[in-house]
């Protein structure tokens, strides 16, 4: 049975785990590394960071023994890199809102509903192919030094072992940049400059190459064994919480956020849904995602100079919950609403409101966003939710998120390893060692959070005023950024 050494390059860090054939991990490590954040919605990450961070933590745990690789990571990343497999320019994350005016030039010459139409989403400021457009404008040079555009990483710690540049499909399908029906790349007239370096476009899980002397040095594994690119993270985690099969709906609470399904046809745009490629064909990861999810408490903590996320959480729980609303949008937001000029807020703050007050309201209003995206992506109600991730860590928050959403929230045992589990069932799959996406039957899902009727009912008033806030404060939003530029 093979013994896999598998990779989630998220937006945090690192993790490797030694993983069997069970999708039961013998060890993991996590290596962390920075984000910079500027002022017009600039978000950036190293490449050079990523590649430390796996080759530290592989070591770590001595991956030795690994027979094969197996990647997934964030997505929807403008990593260019040159003809030595070295990044050109710092990776610009998918949280970047910087090519807004950008979004509005390519929506004229293409037309924004035939983009969608052919993509399956709408284009936004997120799309990479308005974060290209601005490094066209700006940074011209970085194209021209450019040899291959990556959109994941996952995809640089690939290249980083092979040589070999390719994208899966389940990544590219949240750029902009691939016809959702054939699951090929964009071409249009006038992007020679873009299209030039894209690379093999491949369903998650595929084989792409095999370990070569260096990297197999740099990281201490065995030279010639394979590498597997699993789908990005959203199709991993898909994967491994059991949702790769048609069925019921769960969410994803980390840095960001979404909640999502597996289904046979396109979600709805026009209800901030995204459609994802799964790595079958005829399937579609249909996704409402929240650009920042538990990163509004990472703010919080830091702002409040808090020690730890349980010490916050705690005294925010204690308090009892007050009329203080939080939009938690600090980055823009892409499900329900699709806007990058979107800025977290606290609407109705007195002098009389403490530290624990705003602790609680961001708690509060993240799982509002949750129940938010539910609303939209789902059309008839539910009675359960499946929720992983980080934020999961915090049985107090999700039970808020039960009650907040009137659902039982069902907490999968192995949360931090989902990612992993995930990308290993795909490559699993894609070589014939299972026959389907199914998890192997076990307790997957071992707490189950019952949602209090009572906080329910009294969460629903707060939760009709998080719904009229944004789009009272959309047009201030808009001019604020607008002159701040």
């Amino acid at each position: 049975m093979t013994t896999w050494l598998a990779f989630d390059i998220g937006t945090t860090g690192a993790k490797a785990a030694l993983i069997d054939a069970q999708g039961r991990v013998i060890r993991s490590a996590f290596r962390g590394y920075p984000t910079h954040s500027a002022a017009g919605g600039v978000v950036e990450q190293s490449a050079r960071d990523w590649w430390g961070a796996a080759c530290a933590s592989a070591r770590e745990i001595d991956a030795s023994s690994a027979e094969a690789v197996v990647l997934t990571g964030q997505m929807q990343d403008v990593i260019l890199v040159d003809q030595d497999a070295q990044p050109v320019y710092p990776v610009i994350l998918y949280s970047d809102t910087r090519a807004h005016t950008e979004t509005e030039a390519i929506h004229r010459e293409l037309g924004a509903e035939r983009l969608q139409e052919v993509t399956g989403n709408e284009q936004g400021a997120g799309s990479l192919l308005a974060k290209l457009r601005w490094l066209s404008r700006f940074e011209p040079g970085t194209l021209t030094r450019a040899v291959h555009l990556l959109t994941g990483a996952a995809d640089y710690i690939a290249l980083q072992l092979t040589n070999k540049a390719a994208c899966d499909t389940t990544t590219v399908s949240t750029t902009g940049l691939m016809v959702l029906d054939t699951r090929h790349w964009l071409t249009e007239a006038g992007m020679e400059a873009i299209t030039r370096l894209y690379p093999d476009l491949v369903p998650g899980g595929t084989l792409i190459g095999q370990v070569h002397q260096i990297g197999a040095l740099t990281m201490g594994i065995t030279a010639g064994i394979p590498v597997y690119l699993g789908p990005g993270d959203a199709g991993a985690t898909t994967l491994g919480v059991g949702a790769g099969m048609p069925g019921v709906p769960y969410g994803y609470i980390g840095t960001s956020g979404w909640v999502a399904f597996t289904s046979s046809q396109r979600g709805d745009p026009a209800k901030g849904v995204f459609t994802l490629a799964h790595p079958t064909n005829d399937r579609t990861i249909c996704v409402a995602p929240l650009l920042t999810a538990g990163g509004n408490l990472d703010w919080i903590k830091s702002v409040l100079a808090e020690d730890t996320h349980a010490d916050l959480i705690q005294a925010a729980l204690a308090q009892p919950a007050s009329d203080l609303i939080y939009l938690p949008y600090l980055n823009g937001e892409r499900s329900p609403i699709s806007d990058p000029f979107a800025r977290g807020a606290f609407i109705g703050l007195s002098a009389a409101h403490t530290r624990a007050d705003l602790a609680r309201a961001v708690l509060e209003g993240v799982a509002f966003a949750y129940r938010h995206a539910l609303d939209t992506l789902i059309d008839t109600p539910i009675t359960r939710l499946v929720m992983t991730g980080g934020g999961t860590r915090s049985l107090g928050w999700c039970q808020m998120i039960a009650d907040v959403c009137g659902v039982e929230v069902a907490l999968d045992e192995d949360a931090s390893n989902v990612g992993v589990r995930g990308a290993l069932l795909a490559a699993q799959v894609a070589r014939g060692d299972l026959p389907d996406y199914a998890l192997p039957e076990r307790d997957s899902q071992a707490t189950a959070l019952t949602p209090n009727d009572a906080l329910h009912a009294s969460y629903g008033r707060k939760y009709a005023w998080f719904r009229e806030g944004y789009p009272a404060l959309k047009g201030l939003f808009a001019r604020m950024a607008n002159e701040n530029e």
